[in-house]
Order: C-alpha cells, then sequence, then structure tokens
C-alpha cells in the first residue's frame, strides 16, 4: 500500500467499511433499499455541490461529461447500491466486507483487458487466491451462518464487480481537467436521479419522517459520510489511479468486520480467518507494484 496515499485510503477504507453497517440497520428499521441510496446520493451530492460553490469549482454538464457521470454513478453506486442494499438483510454484514477486496482484483483483470495494465503469473495466482478465499467463506462454518444464505451472498459478489467497472470508467472516461469534486459531485447527482427512478419504478422510494427519528437519522450521517468517500476516492483516482485506489479494499474488510461485530454481535465460524487470509492474501498478490510499472 503507498505510503504517501495511506491517510487518505485509511479514511476511505474505514468509510466505506461502516456503510454496509448503517445500510443495514437502516433497512432493519423499515427503510426501503432504493430509498436509502437516493437520500444518500442526494444528500452527499448537494453537500459537494455547496463545497463546489464555496470554493468557485464549477461542475460541467456537456455531452462527455454527462457520459462519465452516468456511467459512473450508475456502475459505482446505483447498481452497486442496488444488490448491496438489497443483499444485506439476508446476510452479514461482516461477510459482506469480505467481498471487497474482490473490488482491486476484478478491477486489475478488466484493466489487464482493456491494455491499461499487464497481466502476469502473480495477478492470475492472486485472482485465484482471492476468489478462493470468497469461496471459503461461503462454506459452513465460515462467515455464513445459515446455508440458505448462499443465494443471497453469491448475489451480493456481484457488488464489487460493479465498483470495478466504476473504477475502471473513472479513469479511462473522465474528461481531463475536470475537479476531483466536480467529477464526485457530477456522479452522486447523477446517481441520485438514477435511484430516485429505480425507487419510483420499484416502489421503494422513502418519504423522509415517515419511520423512527433514530432510523431517519442515519439518512444526514450517510450523506455526510459518503459526501467525504467520494471526495477521497476521486482525489485518489486522479492522482494514483485506479489500482492504487482500489486498495482501500484492505481497510473495508478489517473494519467492514469489526462493525459487524460491533453493531449487530456477528461471530465468524473457524472457517473465516483462513477466508480472510486467502482473500487479502489475493489482494496483496494483484496489487502489488514493482519498478517496471509506472502508477496510473
Amino acid at each position: 500500500m503507498p505510503v504517501h496515499a495511506l491517510p487518505s485510503l485509511m479514511v476511505l477504507g474505514s468509510i466505506w467499511g461502516l456503510t454496509p453497517a448503517l445500510a443495514k440497520l437502516a433497512l432493519a428499521g423499515g427503510m426501503p433499499p432504493l430509498g436509502y441510496g437516493f437520500w444518500a446520493a442526494l444528500g452527499s451530492g448537494g453537500l459537494l455541490a455547496l463545497i463546489c460553490a464555496a470554493r468557485g469549482i464549477a461542475i460541467s454538464w456537456d455531452r462527455a461529461h454527462l457520459r462519465y457521470y452516468f456511467a459512473a454513478g450508475l456502475a459505482g453506486f446505483a447498481m452497486a447500491n442496488l444488490i448491496a442494499y438489497t443483499a444485506l438483510p439476508h446476510i452479514p454484514a461482516g461477510f459482506f466486507a469480505l467481498l471487497m477486496p474482490l473490488v482491486p482484483i476484478f478491477t486489475v483483470l478488466g484493466a489487464a483487458l482493456l491494455g491499461e495494465e499487464r497481466i502476469s503469473a502473480r495477478s492470475l495466482g492472486g485472482t485465484l487466491l482471492g476468489l478462493t478465499g470468497v469461496g471459503l467463506a461461503m462454506a459452513p462454518g465460515a462467515a455464513l451462518p445459515d446455508a440458505s444464505m448462499l443465494g443471497w451472498a453469491l448475489f451480493a459478489a456481484l457488488c464489487p464487480l460493479c465498483y470495478a467497472i466504476s473504477n475502471l470508467v473513472g479513469v479511462r472516461w473522465a474528461p481531463r481537467g475536470t475537479p476531483p469534486l466536480a467529477a464526485a459531485c457530477g456522479t452522486l447527482l447523477t446517481a441520485s436521479v438514477l435511484m430516485a427512478a429505480m425507487g419510483l419504478a420499484f416502489g421503494q422510494f422513502h418519504i423522509p419522517g415517515s419511520l423512527a427519528w433514530q432510523i431517519e437519522a442515519l439518512l444526514p450521517l450517510q450523506g455526510a459520510l459518503t459526501a467525504l468517500a467520494y471526495m477521497l476516492y476521486f482525489r485518489l483516482l486522479v492522482s494514483r489511479g485506479s489500482v492504487v485506489t482500489s486498495q482501500s479494499g484492505y481497510i473495508v474488510t478489517l473494519t467492514g468486520v469489526a462493525w459487524g461485530a460491533i453493531l449487530f454481535g456477528e461471530r465468524m465460524g473457524l472457517l473465516a480467518l483462513p477466508a480472510a487470509l486467502l482473500v487479502l492474501g489475493g489482494l496483496f498478490l494483484v496489487t502489488r507494484r514493482d519498478g517496471r510499472h509506472s502508477r496510473r
């Protein structure tokens, strides 16, 4: 993990590690999944818009930017959160955190297919190691307390694929010279429109004030955390590239498992530890860099 990027990666990973637990709390309190995602996107996008206005940063809405906002917002927020929030009521938050190291694994494979990264035996070995770890996490006695959760666990595994697509889109389609704050704001506001449309279509739109105040309070909290996370995410993406940014998966896994235990009393089985070690080992192999690789 790059030393200079470590503080930002730590904060980013910690926020994303907490997000599934907060979402699980909100969903357990009656919040509809798409409604929660909409308000998180709108709140964070609105907050970033205010920051952009205060700093005199213009948010571009030309065709190139709209294409970028739409692709990143659809893959990295709307679809990812639709999958995550639909699956979370049925699986442990700690298990979901174990899936997040698949983001850099899928990112590196995607970058190799697009010709942006050189595929190597190490990357392939790391991919197999990470997938083996996720498979072990789904086994009885690991991160899933009940075999009936397996279908939801497999569905949840699509979420890191969406994040990986968003990573790649962020590098390939981001218009040159776009300030990170403007890119984050445009993506989140576009994602909020997508989430609103999906929520209305599936009857999951949420009107604030209809639930207990403790549950409603999670909306502004999630909005503020999402705004901070996206600020860091786009800044890292522009300055360090998609592969370095995706290494926040280390922190997401550790903090996600911890929050699952603290907030929900989740206890992993004996096989969860070797599963986590396999996943993190695969992540290390896939994202490890040497002097022959240039930073992207």
